[in-house]
């Protein structure tokens, strides 16, 4: 049977505050990590993507859901209806923690079967076959927005999260707090990169700091605490991320190697 492994990326990362596919996990966007561990279980990859969204490159295909605002369950229809004839396994793109004996115990059920975790179905952390996209679309179409719509619709199998390889791989972060927290166990000398524009717009010399939030590794860096105003950077100052990200809100998380230089505009 062929096996397609699915990445849906198109949420807006609204609680994150900036989008979740780049940021930094083990030397690389988290996108990049989930695309490596899903391409040991599976025989390909698809990334499911909001249009015009920018994502980090992978040598998975690319498919848009183009049914803005409707969910996690118009993404499935767009994935399952691209993938081919088969089984497919379902996660998100901040899934850090995924790994390819997880998605293998998975779809070795055959069918249909989702992990209960504390009676909760894990419905990004799933096997759906491929032909369920139909179904989908019809659940869409009745006004239904719920994986969990889809998986009842077709029948599934409950599998005990206690009797999965990798337990931890339905964990992920929504939060700057969950993420940095999941950062700081997993590499404890993970450190940003910052540099702070002086009054003649000069660049100070780059600093390494820890990883944190913005505001975090400001401080960390010695800047002034009048450039905050609350959480968000005070005017006229903004904080520029990788050299093409320009950041206001404090609370926003930078991890490790990433490069936030403080420009006044």
């Amino acid at each position: 049977m062929t096996t397609t492994g699915l990445v849906l990326c198109g949420g807006r990362s609204s609680r994150m505050g900036r989008d979740k596919p780049w940021l930094p996990w083990r030397g690389q966007p988290v996108l990049a990590h989930v695309v490596e561990q899903l391409a040991q279980a599976v025989d390909e990859v698809l990334i499911v993507s909001a249009p015009d969204q920018v994502l980090p490159p992978t040598p998975a295909r690319r498919v848009e859901d183009r049914e803005e605002g409707l969910g996690p369950l118009a993404g499935l229809m767009a994935g399952l209806s691209a993938s081919a004839e088969g089984l497919v396994f379902v996660t998100a793109a901040d899934s850090p923690f995924l790994t390819p004996a997880f998605v293998a115990a998975v779809l070795s059920r055959g069918g249909a079967a989702a992990p209960e975790a504390q009676g909760r179905v894990q419905t990004l952390s799933a096997a759906y076959p491929a032909e369920a996209g139909r179904g989908a679309e019809a659940l869409l179409a009745q006004g239904k927005r719920r994986p969990l719509d889809l998986l009842e619709r077709i029948g599934f199998e409950r599998l005990s999260l206690d009797d999965l390889p990798d337990p931890d791989s339905i964990r992920g972060f929504n939060t700057p707090d969950e993420y940095l927290a999941a950062v700081r166990a997993d590499a404890p000398e993970g450190l940003a990169r910052v540099s702070l524009e002086g009054p003649d717009r000069s660049a100070a010399e780059e600093q390494h700091v820890p990883v944190g939030t913005l505001r975090e590794i400001l401080v960390s860096a010695g800047a002034d605490p009048e450039l905050l105003d609350g959480d968000q950077l005070a005017a006229p100052y903004v904080a520029c991320l990788d050299g093409r990200i320009p950041l206001r809100d404090a609370r926003v998380p930078i991890g490790a190697g990433e490069q936030i230089r403080l420009i006044k505009t």
